[in-house]
Formats: C-alpha cells, sequence, structure tokens
C-alpha cells in the first residue's frame, strides 16, 4: 500500500551527505533559515536538487524568535542568580529581549526545560534567578510567555523570503505568526510563488486561529513553542483543534516537534513516540516532520525508516477522520468523486488540475484510493507533494476540451499501470482556473480511448 501521509525531513549536519540515502522515503525536504548563512543555505538547495530532484523544500523563516547567543554549554542550578548581556554572562544579542522583560517577568529556556524569573532590568543587562535547573547549550531558544508582539513578520523574515524564492523554495514557514494579517503580508510578497505555511505556537495565534488558517496554503502544529506558550497540559486539545480547523478549511497541515525525539541519540524511538505519531494518522495530518532527528541526530537514515514504518502500518489498521463535505459546486463534485471511488471499488482517483484546488477538494476527504493528480504546472505538481494521499504527476499543458482531457487522461493512467474503474474529476479547459465540473467513473479496460 502507498503511503498517502507525508514525511518532511530537516537537513543538517548529520543528513547532508544522506540525501541519497533518505529521498526514497523523505517527500520533503526542510531547510531551517534560521541558522547558518546565505552560502550554506545555497549549498543547501542544490544538494536537494542535485540528489533528489523529485523532492519538494519546505524554509522556515526565524521570526522575532529569541535565542540565546554562542555559550557553550552551561549548567543552570536551582537558587543560581544569572546575568543576560549582549556580551557576557548568558549572551543574547537581540534588543527585543531586554524591551520585552521586567522584574517578575518569567523566562524559559531551552523549550521550557530551564526556567528562571527576572530581578532587574537594565538597557542592555537583565538579572535574573534560576527557578527551574537545567543545561543550557548555544543557540537555544527563549520564551517569554507575557511578551505581546504587534506582528510575527521581521525585516530579516521579508530578506529571506527573497533569498527562498530566488533559490526555488516551494513552501515558505512563517514562524510565530500573530494573525493573519502576518499570512496576507507574506502572501503579497510571494505572489503565489511558493505556498505560505503558518506555524502555530504563539497563543495570540491560537485565538486568531481560523482566520489564520483560512488565509494560509497550510498549518504547522508547531508543538515547541506552542507548548512553552500555552502549558504543555493544554497541548493536546489544541494540537487536536488546529488539525480538525485545517481539515475542515481544506489546507494541509503538518506536525512537528519531538516526533522521534529519542532518536537524536537512540536508534530506536521510545514507545510513546511511536503512539504519538499513530494518533496523529488517526487524526489525519497531512504531513509529520522530523527536525533535530534528522537534522543533528545520530540516527537520521533510521529516524525516518521507523517513522515511514509506524505511519504505513497505522494507515493500513486504521482510517482518518473524515471532515464534512463543504457546500459549494466544486467541493460536491469532489464529495461524489469520493462515493464513486469506493462504491464502484475503483484504486485510483484522476484529477485533472491547473491551479491544485480540486486536487486539495479531493485529498480534504481523505479518499482509500489514490489521488493521481495531472497537472501542467511543475510548480503546482511539486506543492501538492505536501497534499495526504497525492501523487503528483506532469500533463500536457494545452488541452482543448473535455473529451481530449478524458482521452489524455486515459493514457497517462495506462502508462502507469492502472487498470480497472478510475474516479476522473476535471474542470472544462474552457473554464477559468480553480473550477471543478466533471466527474467520471471510466473503465481503463474497455476504454474507447486506446
Amino acid at each position: 500500500m502507498r503511503r498517502r501521509t507525508k514525511i518532511i525531513a530537516t537537513l543538517g549536519p548529520s543528513s547532508e551527505n544522506l540525501i541519497s540515502s533518505l529521498k526514497d522515503k523523505v517527500d520533503i525536504f526542510r531547510v531551517n533559515l534560521a541558522h547558518g548563512d546565505t552560502e550554506s543555505h545555497s549549498k543547501y538547495f542544490e544538494l536537494i536538487k542535485t540528489q533528489a530532484p523529485t523532492s519538494s523544500i519546505l524554509v522556515d523563516l526565524p521570526g522575532p524568535k529569541l535565542r540565546v547567543g554562542d555559550i557553550g554549554k552551561v549548567e543552570l542550578r536551582a537558587g543560581q542568580e544569572i546575568l543576560f548581556s549582549m556580551n557576557e554572562g548568558i549572551v543574547v544579542q537581540e534588543p527585543l529581549f531586554y524591551r520585552s522583560v521586567r522584574p517578575g517577568s518569567e523566562i524559559l529556556l531551552a523549550d521550557g526545560i530551564i526556567k528562571v524569573r527576572v530581578t532587574e532590568v537594565s538597557n542592555d543587562q537583565v538579572k535574573a534567578i534560576v527557578e527551574t535547573s537545567g543545561i543550557l547549550t548555544s543557540r537555544k531558544g527563549i520564551n517569554i510567555p507575557d511578551m505581546v508582539l504587534e506582528t510575527g513578520l521581521t525585516d530579516n523574515d521579508f530578506r529571506l523570503m527573497d533569498e527562498a524564492l530566488s533559490l526555488g523554495a516551494d513552501y515558505i514557514g512563517l514562524s510565530f505568526v500573530l494573525s493573519e494579517n502576518d499570512v496576507i503580508k507574506a502572501k503579497s510578497k510571494i505572489q503565489g510563488r511558493a505556498w505560505v505555511i503558518s506555524k502555530i505556537e504563539k497563543s495570540q495565534a491560537v485565538q486568531r486561529l481560523f482566520r489564520i488558517v483560512e488565509e494560509s496554503d497550510g498549518v504547522m502544529v508547531a508543538r515547541g513553542d506552542l507548548g512553552v506558550e500555552i502549558g504543555l497540559e493544554n497541548l493536546p486539545y489544541i494540537q487536536r483543534k488546529i488539525i480538525r480547523t485545517s481539515k475542515l478549511l481544506g489546507k494541509p497541515v503538518i506536525l512537528a516537534t519531538q516526533v522521534l525525539e529519542s532518536m537524536v541519540n537512540s536508534p530506536l524511538p521510545s514507545r510513546a513516540e511511536v503512539i504519538d505519531v499513530a494518533n496523529s494518522v488517526y487524526q489525519g495530518v497531512d504531513a509529520i516532520m522530523l527536525s533535530d532527528e534528522t537534522a543533528a541526530g545520530h540516527y537520521p537514515v533510521e529516524a525516518v525508516q521507523y517513522l515511514d514504518e509506524i505511519i504505513t502500518s497505522s494507515e493500513d489498521k486504521v482510517k482518518p477522520l473524515r471532515p464534512s463535505p463543504m457546500r459549494s459546486p466544486d467541493d460536491a463534485i469532489a464529495y461524489a468523486a469520493l462515493s464513486l471511488s469506493e462504491l464502484s471499488r475503483s484504486d485510483f482517483i484522476a484529477v485533472h488540475s491547473r491551479s491544485g484546488m480540486s486536487v486539495i477538494r479531493v485529498s480534504r476527504l481523505r479518499p482509500k484510493a489514490t489521488i493521481l493528480a495531472f497537472t501542467p504546472d511543475p510548480s503546482v505538481a511539486r506543492k501538492l507533494k505536501l497534499c495526504w494521499g497525492v501523487v503528483p504527476l506532469s500533463i500536457e499543458e494545452n488541452v482543448g476540451d473535455l473529451n481530449e482531457l478524458v482521452s489524455i487522461l486515459d493514457k497517462k493512467c495506462r502508462e502507469l499501470g492502472v487498470k480497472g474503474n478510475v474516479v476522473m474529476v476535471a474542470g472544462d479547459p474552457k473554464m477559468e482556473s480553480g473550477r471543478t465540473n466533471l466527474l467520471k467513473l471510466h473503465s481503463i479496460d474497455s476504454s474507447l480511448y486506446p
């Protein structure tokens, strides 16, 4: 059985020389622009394009993320007084940090593992008392739960958007989205050249969730900072809410952060991690992303292999939750295609789409049949790799009418070795892009289109 839930793997020092070993199971490679420079980013893009040319590429923008500087490895003990400054103690070089805290503020370090309480604040120094012990290393994240931001996009993000687009990114992940306004600004800049993926990791974003998802091309459940922001005890419910909202609105949703975290240092995942992945598959996520496991872990190939096996086994046993159909003519065709494929026992739904919207409508309903997505636009095909159950394929660009389109789809299905009943979904080539008005139960064996 073809795996329907997609795998995203973050490229990093541990995996940059293993792309050829990962490409058969990785649908999308991720490049985190919060690390490295233009030269290293270009290097990663070149490696992916030469060694895994059929894989798509997701980039992450850093957003207004606060991080400690190069401090090596520091042990912090409860009751200890520490100093944050630009050049000594716990080095933090972002001026936003010093503007965002006041005496009494809580600061969470390294995904909330270490907690400190601010005692004194000056223009470029902050003194604090450690409340929860832990080991702090370079470049770890800083969270200030009561910090209120006006925008999740920075000047550096806009600069990196240009860089990502010039390198050929298929998806651009917006970190620390606060409202739909951040998404609208980014899409205005990107102009459809890449899909905008909104990372939900701030409590402000949870409050504006529906509108953010509505404006986005896709969504990521970024559990690291989100868990720190809303409290770990609230994370399972909010994760389900984000997935449910994304599926309701027909937007691809990615699960991320500490998916197989133990495999950074172990060749085997923990039992809890296996169950977490399986539950995410049951909830119907479109993709699951590995971060440190492949970027900096000791077992990147094994991590991808285990994730592939867990997803495949889970999909084979439990059907993902299916959202209710939306009330529109285009979605009515998609829902009818779902019913037709199941009642006719068709193993494939062939969808012709110029914009990708017809494919997304069918994918949203989580059919048992494999979705063959035929599109004349290579950039659309690359984006559709993110969608659940979708196999993107290229097709001729100039199609005169529906009869010619059916003939072409028949030929392409035969080339793929498809036999028996195939449900065909498409829009009249003479109509505007994004519309769907054709539904046909087509028999390859007795086709009139040799």
